[in-house]
């Protein structure tokens, strides 16, 4: 940061910023918002921690008070930046609105955590979606999310390679795929499906499912499957004909 930069800031954090954001022009509240964020912006990969808390403390106070297009613009741009300002972050992706709020909880890597648990556990599902299509999601939050979450959701965290499921949130998983053919097929491609958790998805799918599933795994998963059905319909899994829990035999390899 310039000095001269650094100076404008502290200008702005003088004693009377709270007069100036509790009783100053609108207009004028929503420039300052808009003149300093575009200054954090330009020169945030090269500022110290003690100048992005100067900005944090400057900005959460004055970013509320500006226009709908202008926080979803900048929550986009703060999005990708692994040094933003931690509490304007907290606070953007904590909003009902999900264009500010969504970028935010897709990607940033400023939101920890547990802040992440308790969005997820008291946001919509707006807020679900955004959050399941981040790059790593841990067991207790996906067990949060398996929970909450409605079915376009669901489907996408079982999608999300970087997920990791805990048993329970397995189990719930595996609950919801029984009545759910595009989420059967989510969680049948996850590297991480144990062999009887991809037995228990399979007692519960129907023969086109299974079909289906078999075509696009991988020839390893396909080996898995054939096991497994053949577990549970009581056939030998070297038949080639492999009967489904309902009785009928169907072969795998042609669908």
């Amino acid at each position: 940061m310039s000095l001269s930069a650094f100076d404008d800031i502290c200008r702005v954090a003088d004693p009377g910023l709270d007069e100036f954001v509790k009783h100053g022009d609108p207009r004028r509240r929503a420039e300052a918002a808009r003149r300093i964020a575009e200054l954090f912006l330009q020169g945030a990969e090269n500022f110290r921690p003690d100048h992005v808390n100067l900005f944090d403390g400057v900005l959460i106070d004055l970013v509320p008070h500006t226009e709908l297009a202008a926080r979803a613009d900048l929550a986009e741009r703060l999005s990708v930046l692994a040094n933003a300002p931690p509490a304007l972050v907290g606070q953007l992706a904590r909003e009902d609105e999900i264009m500010i709020a969504g970028p935010l909880l897709r990607r940033s890597p400023m939101i920890d955590e547990r802040a992440l648990i308790e969005i997820a556990r008291t946001k919509g599902q707006g807020h679900l979606l955004a959050m399941s299509e981040r790059p790593r999601l841990s067991s207790d939050l996906t067990d949060v999310i398996v929970h909450r979450g409605d079915r376009q959701v669901v489907r996408r965290a079982a999608g999300n390679a970087g997920a990791r499921f805990s048993q329970a949130g397995y189990s719930a998983l595996i609950k919801r795929a029984s009545q759910d053919g595009v989420l059967t097929l989510a969680i049948g491609q996850r590297e991480d499906l144990s062999g009887q958790q991809l037995k228990d998805l399979l007692a519960g799918s129907i023969d086109v499912v299974r079909r289906r599933l078999f075509k696009v795994v991988k020839p390893s998963r396909q080996a898995d499957i054939e096991l497994a059905i053949g577990e549970i319909s009581g056939v030998p899994s070297g038949s080639r004909a492999v009967a489904t829990s309902r009785g009928a035999a169907y072969d795998p390899r042609i669908a």
